[in-house]
């Protein structure tokens, strides 16, 4: 089992999103940001900036890896309370992040940068999206930005009220919300701009069309095992392929062109709760995943004569003991960079250089 680093930060971290580059469609910059999002004692969302590994210098490789060993991971530059547990968050700007809240809120910040270096996170717009019959406050459990080149892509969100609702980022007050199911919807996620995909405690994938979300296009689910969803992702770029976490442990990997006939592989991954999936953003032929048991694994899920053989890479950290809640990887650097957080109160971290990034 590979080891993470980790860098303790007293926060019971619940989401965490690397923020796009601020000029350009690739970094650039020597600096990268990301943010987190907490819970518990710590209701609060955290800027944090880390350095970028493809622009470290190597005219003096041991001053470089001791100031790689000595210094942290990420560094705090901005703060701002957040109005109930943070369940998920979206980066749909590098100046603009969105919150899934345990009150049923989505909520849209700023995010601001001066010429003397400062940054700052503030609120600028929330909705209540999610209640139960009784008006009840019902927790928002995912978010998902639409995949458009659109500059006024919307946001999909989904909840504990068996709720999508959805809107124009810029326009938050146009929400719409549908009731899709009787259960709760632990995840969602956009396979195209105008096809949504949820997950569902039920242990459903269902498939809606964004026009016409009142009809469900499809529904998948295994009938050989009864499993719980916890979590759904879409490929970056083959629409008929989903990724779906369950409660005991396994990845399941679907194939929906034939929506009358799907194929499903299970891959045994983790040993609890796979509380968050998604395809790897440079090899999507990897799916990373975390769990409730602590790690956060990398699996391997294609192969043949060009590629290596299929396996599970597990990631866990000696200082980090519980549950992995959240991950992204950065989608902007050729260095592979895996950002985590924990119920253990940490930071966890994984650099890979491109050219090393194996399974084994």
């Amino acid at each position: 089992m590979n080891s993470l680093q980790v860098q303790p930060v007293a926060r019971k971290i619940t989401g965490i999103r690397w923020l796009p580059p601020r000029a350009g469609n690739a970094y650039t910059d020597t600096d990268l940001y990301f943010v987190s999002g907490s819970s518990a004692k710590h209701k609060e969302l955290v800027l944090w900036t880390t350095a970028n590994p493809d622009f470290q210098q190597t005219n003096d490789d041991n001053n470089n890896v001791d100031a790689e060993t000595s210094s942290p991971l990420a560094t705090l530059v901005a703060k701002v309370k957040h109005d109930g547990d943070v369940h998920d968050i979206a980066a749909p700007a590098s100046d603009i992040v969105a919150t899934a809240s345990s009150f049923g809120t989505i909520s849209i910040y700023n995010i601001g940068h001066t010429d003397s270096g400062d940054s700052s996170l503030s609120l600028r717009e929330a909705v209540t999206a999610h209640k139960f019959a009784n008006g009840e406050p019902a927790v928002a459990t995912s978010l998902s930005v639409q995949p458009t080149n659109s500059a006024d892509a919307e946001i999909a969100s989904c909840g504990e009220d068996g709720r999508i609702a959805y809107a124009p980022i810029s326009r938050l007050d146009a929400l719409q919300r549908h009731e899709v199911d009787s259960t709760v919807i632990t995840g969602v996620c956009w396979p195209m701009p105008t096809q949504l995909a949820i997950a569902t405690r039920a242990g459903q994938v269902k498939l809606f069309d964004r026009r016409a979300p009142a009809e469900v296009q499809a529904v998948f689910v295994d009938p050989s095992n009864t499993y719980e969803f916890e979590c759904i992702a879409a490929h970056p770029s083959q629409s008929f392929r989903l990724a779906t976490g369950t409660d005991t442990g396994a990845v399941l990997l679907w194939d929906i062109r034939n929506p009358k006939k799907p194929t499903m592989e299970a891959f045994n991954v983790h040993e609890s709760n796979v509380w968050s999936v998604g395809f790897h953003s440079s090899d999507a032929a990897k799916i990373v995943s975390c769990s409730e048991d602590a790690s956060l694994a990398v699996t391997q899920w294609v192969s043949d004569s060009d590629r290596q053989s299929r396996g599970v890479r597990h990631l866990s950290g000696f200082f980090n003991t519980l549950s992995v809640n959240c991950f992204d990887v950065c989608p902007f650097t050729r260095t592979s960079i895996i950002i985590a957080g924990s119920d253990s109160g940490n930071l966890l971290m994984e650099k890979t250089a491109a050219s090393d990034f194996a399974i084994y």
